[in-house]
């Protein structure tokens, strides 16, 4: 089974066999037989606000209920939408882990974007992350907040721009549904166990109390918690260094993706026929590198990946509510409410950054003034480049392994409530709802110094950064210690208020019997962002330990060593009122016709009005062909218009300074990093962010070969104009001269030197296009021993092209790392699941694909049997494998009221492919779209009562 032959068959079996997109015709065929003569409950499908009787309808909406959430092994909402053939290109929660994510984990249709994909509770509007970043990173609901084991059903709307809910789901809805007007109980215990790391534990109670039906009320409550333990980069093989050794073209080689901040320190030599060049002090004498750094020239880098987590240490708590009450037979007040805690605490290397030591200090005298090169002319001599009659300080990029790892201990709380009244009232079906929802988000740190403060302490003598790891002295140690920042450091605030009233009915019958459906509504939201940034953050303490005020007024304070900033707080809110109308009509037995209209009004970016057509044809009673037309509109999160430009952080990957990035330098009276190192980003917000529009269609068919056996696919397209974003750095530093407004400058407070830096700010980039295939195949047969099941489940992209600027070239990504997109867009993805029912016993065999790309085109040294270098240099682009994993699931319901469930996702322990990319910290895999956990064998067990 873990052959490569194998998993290519099976990978090829995954792709060619037509499917059908919706899973919903499947739950509404087992309703077939198994209530036959029963009449069809009328329910709103997400997408329409008309109610009709549940069947296949002219948009596609994928369903997965109770049982089939279950049957995946998700422990998560979040584990959950990552295992669906649909979504790619979310936030995963291994970001976390050096990217300040403050824990969020997003869904994003198709690779269109997290921003793009509107998810909902029970239909409704939800605030969006607290911990949204001004570049509109994570402008959307973070998934930790929705708990599992309170979900009915998740209902995704794979065809974007719903008028129902808004014209910005550009790439579609995804809906959770809760359980409600239920008198189950249940408590359910489960615990995930991979090897040497990421255990995960969690506990769920869910009890309903009230006879709706009977007694005209229902009261529903389920609390839930979990908790997982930390995995570490030391624990995985494939990812336990920045030095990967590899084969390719039958020779052997390394890549290294090291930092030149090290321990001991290295130096910038500022003369000598090394100058410009960063330099180890032990390298020169000795030839050779302290354990845990390796030689890039004569420096020695840091092997920073040592000291990493592949997943962060995350505990969870929610509890949500649903009360419902009858008043009278045709109406019913409703109350829901959510809450929910969410704490992540991600572990990266020690902080780096770079030292300034002065020329003729104690320092320099021990460790630089000696030094020389091969024709007997010191390295480090006094200059003075920027003609100030000052003489410039040495650079010395240090690594402070004595505070121990960088810490982001993040906290996420939310809640979310709603109130309303839904009926029938003179033959129309209402829904009036207010809500009340909040994302708040607190992030705190540990292991990061002031970066004046730590300069303080260096002049003083109490720290030597010259000698190895654990070699400072005790005065040493206190010193760092003392200087070493344990609190408060950023967060946000999201706030969202609604009021929406929606109603439909039957107009009139046609003349051939059929009701002329339609629909309207109304809503208003208004939205709030505040950005806080603590006082160290925004540099208004001159002493970030002791929180002493800035003598010099607010900004003038210490910044954080390694990569300073002053954040700016900013905050911003927005209006919007929003009406829209649908109707549907069915002028012929085998035709049906939808339209929707929507107009949205926002206070701060201006008015639109937008559309969608749809139509359904039904030339036979198994057969079904639908299509869809519409446009939409997506406003700039508020960050995204209102913040100031500031200081974001370093970029993901170390440069090279370029001919052409001197030259942007000196224009700036800057001068360029080192060789090899990152740059400070900054970005701020653009009142001059034109919305996106786009447009979106599909044409698709549903074919029933009978009651048991279904298959079925839709094309879907969607195109956008004035995308808005960022610049990608790696095209940005590859081609410095052709973006001239991507750059500004950065003095380091530490060393007084101005750098030439990397600006983010946000613009509208220019158009996307995407498109693809999403396919389903369901089939059930009734077996001597029991029912077998088979779903089919899979996407194949055909496009995604994005501009980086306006008329500019396009850039694509599938199957194929583009380096301007610094990303992948898999060709093929798709979950081929087996279900065998017996008697009280239930098994699930479920085999996930994901196609191969080429990766990232990467410089690369080759080294001989021993690992030396043998002088050969090249650059390489590797074929990632595709990647195929087994997960497996058995069941056994014991009682009526015990079940025992036990299982196994990724079966045979399947590593991720080879990559060699270095878009976050982890290195030898992309941890954007492989789980490094490996098998996990995992147990539930469940009481009803």
């Amino acid at each position: 089974m873990t052959s490569t032959s194998l998993r290519r068959a099976l990978g090829r079996a995954l792709c060619t066999t037509p499917i059908l997109l919706v899973t919903s015709l499947a739950v509404a065929q087992e309703q077939k037989q198994t209530s036959a003569g029963a009449p069809l409950e009328e329910v709103i499908v997400t997408g329409s606000a008309i109610r009709r009787v549940e069947a296949e309808a002219s948009l596609p909406v994928q369903v997965l209920d109770s049982q089939a959430i279950q049957r995946t092994g998700a422990a998560s909402v979040v584990d959950l939408m990552q295992r669906l053939p649909t979504i790619q290109g979310a936030t995963v929660e291994s970001d976390a882990v050096g990217a300040a994510t403050f824990g969020f984990s997003g869904v994003s249709v198709h690779n269109i974007g997290e921003n793009r994909t509107l998810v909902l509770l029970n239909g409704r509007r939800m605030a969006q992350f607290g911990g949204q970043t001004l570049t509109g990173f994570a402008a959307a609901v973070d998934l930790n907040s929705i708990p599992v084991s309170a979900i009915q059903r998740v209902e995704i709307l794979t065809s974007g721009a719903s008028a129902l809910y808004g014209s910005d789901a550009v790439a579609g809805v995804v809906n959770f549904i809760t359980k409600d007007k239920t008198m189950d109980r249940d408590v359910s215990a489960r615990y995930y166990a991979p090897e040497d790391g990421a255990q995960e534990r969690g506990v769920s109670l869910s009890a309903g109390i009230g006879d709706y039906e009977n007694s005209g009320w229902n009261l529903f409550v389920a609390i839930a918690g979990d908790k997982r333990e930390e995995l570490n980069s030391a624990d995985r093989d494939f990812a336990d260094s920045a030095i990967v050794n590899f084969d390719y073209g039958g020779q052997r080689w390394t890549f290294f993706n090291g930092s030149p901040r090290n321990i001991p320190a290295n130096a910038v030599a500022t003369t000598g026929n090394l100058a410009g060049e960063t330099v180890s002090l032990g390298y020169l004498s000795s030839g050779s590198c302290p354990e845990g750094s390796a030689p890039v020239g004569a420096a020695c880098y840091y092997d920073y990946v040592r000291n990493i987590q592949l997943y962060p240490e995350r505990e969870r708590k929610n509890a949500n509510a649903s009360l419902n009450i009858k008043l009278g037979e045709a109406h019913n007040l409703f109350v829901d409410a959510l809450w929910s805690e969410a704490k992540s605490l991600s572990k990266i290397a020690p902080v780096p950054g770079e030292l300034g030591v002065d020329v003729g200090s104690a320092l320099y005298n021990q460790y630089l003034a000696g030094v020389v090169d091969d024709a007997g002319t010191p390295l480090f001599g006094p200059v003075d480049a920027d003609g100030d009659g000052v003489i410039d300080p040495i650079v010395a990029p240090y690594r402070t392994f004595d505070l121990g790892q960088r810490i982001n201990d993040d906290e996420a709380r939310f809640y979310h409530a709603a109130i309303g009244i839904e009926g029938d009232l003179r033959g129309w079906n209402y829904d009036f709802a207010l809500t009340q929802s909040e994302s708040d988000v607190k992030g705190h740190i540990a292991g990061y110094p002031g970066a004046l403060a730590f300069d303080a302490a260096l002049a003083s003598g109490a720290i030597d950064p010259f000698v190895g790891p654990g070699q400072q002295t005790e005065a040493g140690l206190a010193a760092l210690n003392a200087i070493n920042y344990r609190g408060y450091w950023d967060g946000g605030t999201s706030r969202m208020q609604t009021a929406e009233l929606r109603a439909s009915t039957d107009l009139f019958d046609l003349p051939n019997g059929k009701p002329v459906m339609f629909a309207a509504g109304l809503s208003h939201y208004r939205e709030k962002f505040q950005s806080k940034p603590s006082q160290f953050a925004q540099a208004n303490l001159d002493d970030p330990v002791a929180g002493t005020p800035a003598a010099g007024g607010p900004g003038t304070g210490d910044q954080r060593f390694g990569d300073a900033a002053a954040s700016i707080p900013y905050g911003a809110d927005r209006n919007v009122t929003g009406v829209f109308t649908e109707i549907n009509v069915q002028p012929l037995e085998w035709l049906e016709l939808s339209g929707a209209g929507r107009y949205d009004d926002y206070s701060d970016v201006g008015s639109t009005t937008n559309y969608k057509v749809s139509f359904r044809v039904t030339p036979a009673q198994q057969f079904l062909i639908r299509g869809s037309y519409g446009t939409g509109f997506h406003a700039p999160t508020v960050p995204q218009l209102n913040a100031s430009l500031q200081n974001y952080g370093v970029t993901a990957n170390p440069y090279d300074c370029t001919p052409d990035l001197a030259a942007i330098a000196s224009s700036l009276g800057a001068i360029c990093r080192p060789p090899q190192t990152q740059y400070d980003v900054f970005a701020g917000g653009n009142p001059d962010l034109t919305p996106e529009e786009s447009e979106q269609a599909m044409l698709g068919m549903v074919f029933e070969f009978s009651r048991e056996a279904s298959v079925g696919l839709d094309y879907w397209w969607v195109g956008i104009k004035d995308a808005f974003g960022q610049i990608e750095e790696t095209e940005a530093f590859a081609n410095p001269a052709t973006y001239p407004d991507a750059w500004t400058t950065f003095t380091d407070i530490g060393t007084g030197t101005t750098y030439i830096a990397y600006n983010q700010t946000n613009i509208n980039t220019g158009k996307e296009y995407y498109s693809g295939i999403d396919l389903n195949a369901d089939a059930s047969w009734q077996l001597p021993f029991g029912k077998l099941r088979t779903q089919l489940v899979a996407t194949y992209m055909i496009t995604d092209k994005e501009q980086l600027t306006k008329d500019g070239p396009y850039y694509r990504n599938i199957a194929n790392y583009s380096t301007p997109l610094d990303e992948v867009t898999f060709r093929w993805v798709g979950r081929l699941l087996t279900t065998l029912d017996h008697g009280p016993f239930s098994h699930t065999i479920t085999m996930n694909y994901k196609s191969s790309y080429l990766d990232v085109e990467t410089t690369v040294d080759g080294i001989d049997a021993n690992g030396d270098f043998n002088g050969e240099v090249a650059d390489v682009r590797l074929d990632v494998d595709d990647y195929f994993t087994l997960d497996w699931q058995s069941s056994w319901q014991i009682t009526d009221w015990v079940r025992l469930t036990v299982g196994a996702l990724n079966l045979f322990n399947e590593d991720p492919p080879l990559s060699l990319t270095a878009s976050n910290f982890q290195i030898g895999y992309d941890a954007r779209y492989y789980d490094p956990r490996g098998r996990v064998l995992f147990g539930q067990v469940s009481f009803k009562f």
